[in-house]
């Protein structure tokens, strides 16, 4: 039986999945590792436990699908975006991995704005000047660290370190290199002007390929350490948001949500349509010719657990839930704000809090767990509207991740945005989605690969209750209007 191989690079911990072409899962592994936070803004990982501990991924999760490994025919990665590591010309790592979470290059960020306006900036990337990209890293690291940005060969993402460990080949994804504020949206490529200003040399980024092609063959050494074929195919991955959202079924008129973590809000273009007032960024997807527009809650179903930790360590939440439910919607008129790192799309202020709004001494712990997970439905809501004001049209959506797990909540979310929604049974989509290009990579799969339907079956569908829909109208726009007093707008 043929099997692929999808290999989820995270933030904090590494997956991997044995699937066959028809979207079974056959077996999984996760492990975790640790970010490094020696000083305030700094956030860094050790690259070389990143492959160390892939290997005991694919070890552990070809013993629980009980196959052997010679059954694999290709493989793929999905990677958290962005952050990178310096490696000499051997792939051997001159330093800690930068993280994406990291925030060191402010000053540097702010150069760049000095450099370009906001608006001359966004039509070249798609992006906004943010400490997180890699570029003002670049530019710390070669002022701050002259030594390892001399001695680096190359600067290589987690899903390109991972690619080359297992092919020797220095090769990135567009959905990747799009992350980078280095690449041009319109040129599909390294901006020259951007490594032109900021003499950056081209030759240390990696060559840029189309996802669900060949990046090359195993390494004989990592074949026989494995117990993989030599002749597996090694697929060019992708960012992991655009794998989980390929895994999910995304298509055009259907944008899809991850309940992680953070929640991504996904809605795919066939041009690299530029927001103007730039609060959505633009990212070339995993399929070529299609972009995607990428809205962002940093502290989705962390809100929750944060909610979880610091006022109910004791209770599951399936109780919590439960007791979620015991408040009526619109929680007595309780908001929250779950810029618990900041605002996200579509404001992007660091400087802004989180918050409760609308206390008051009959506020009941129902109340204040129900405004968490409306709160981050009313965030996922405001995104979704600033795609539809740019023509860009959302009939249904489908919701994947931890919190997609639970059908309370999934119904709270089709009721607040007025839309139909479905919610995948695979947790981990990003693994089908890296299977889905290793097999289109392998000649193994439908070379469309936007026709495969979800790994495994639906967990349930919900239409908006219409009695519900025109009371949350009026909670959202209560919302929003507190909402102002938070939140700067441009």
């Amino acid at each position: 039986m043929d099997t692929l191989l999808g290999i989820d690079l995270g933030t904090t911990g590494i997956k991997a999945a044995i699937c066959t072409p028809s979207g079974q899962l056959m077996g999984d592994s996760y492990l975790e590792y640790p970010l490094i936070r020696p000083e305030p803004g700094v956030v860094e990982q050790d690259a070389d436990l990143w492959w160390s501990l892939t290997r005991d991924a694919i070890r552990q999760a070809l013993h629980a699908a009980q196959v052997e490994g010679s059954s694999v025919r290709a493989l793929s990665i999905s990677s958290q975006g962005i952050s990178f590591v310096p490696v000499d010309a051997a792939g051997r790592t001159l330093g800690p991995s930068i993280n994406w979470l990291d925030s060191r290059a402010m000053g540097e960020a702010a150069a760049i704005r000095e450099r370009y306006s906001d608006a001359d900036l966004f039509t070249l990337t798609g992006k906004r000047a943010s400490p997180s990209y890699v570029l003002p890293k670049l530019l710390w690291l070669r002022d701050h660290e002259p030594e390892i940005y001399g001695a680096t060969h190359k600067f290589l993402m987690g899903h390109d370190f991972l690619l080359f460990k297992l092919t020797g080949e220095f090769v990135t994804d567009h959905s990747m290199a799009g992350g980078t504020l280095l690449y041009d949206i319109a040129q599909l490529a390294w901006s020259k002007d951007l490594v032109d200003a900021f003499q950056i040399d081209v030759r240390h980024l990696p060559t840029i390929a189309w996802s669900g092609t060949p990046a090359g063959r195993l390494k004989q050494e990592v074949a026989q350490e494995l117990g993989l074929s030599e002749e597996t195919v090694v697929a060019v991955g992708g960012q992991d948001q655009k794998c989980a959202a390929l895994g999910a079924s995304i298509r055009p008129g259907v944008a899809t949500v991850s309940l992680g973590t953070a929640s991504a809000i996904s809605c795919l273009t066939d041009r690299p349509v530029l927001d103007p007032l730039r609060r959505i960024p633009t990212f070339p997807f995993v399929v070529r010719g299609l972009w995607d527009l990428e809205g962002v809650v940093g502290t989705a179903g962390g809100a929750f657990r944060w909610l979880k930790e610091t006022l109910f360590p004791e209770t599951s939440y399936e109780v919590l839930t439960g007791m979620a439910s015991q408040s009526p919607p619109g929680a007595h008129g309780v908001c929250f704000y779950p810029h618990l790192s900041g605002a996200g799309s579509p404001h992007w202020q660091a400087d802004v809090w989180g918050g409760f709004g609308g206390l008051s001494l009959a506020t009941k712990a129902g109340d204040l767990i129900r405004s968490v997970l409306e709160g981050i439905a009313f965030q996922i809501r405001e995104n979704l509207e600033v795609m539809e004001s740019m023509d860009i049209p959302v009939e249904e959506l489908v919701l994947f991740g931890g919190g997609a797990q639970s059908p309370f909540w999934s119904q709270m979310i089709s009721d607040i945005a007025g839309k139909p929604a479905s919610a995948t049974g695979m947790v981990d989509v990003a693994n089908w989605g890296a299977c889905i290009l290793a097999g289109a990579a392998a000649g193994i799969m439908d070379s469309d690969v936007l026709a495969r339907p979800p790994a495994g079956d639906m967990l349930g569908h919900w239409s908006p209750r219409p009695d519900l829909v025109t009371h949350y109208d009026q909670v959202y726009q209560r919302y929003r209007r507190f909402e102002a007093r938070l939140v700067k707008t441009d």
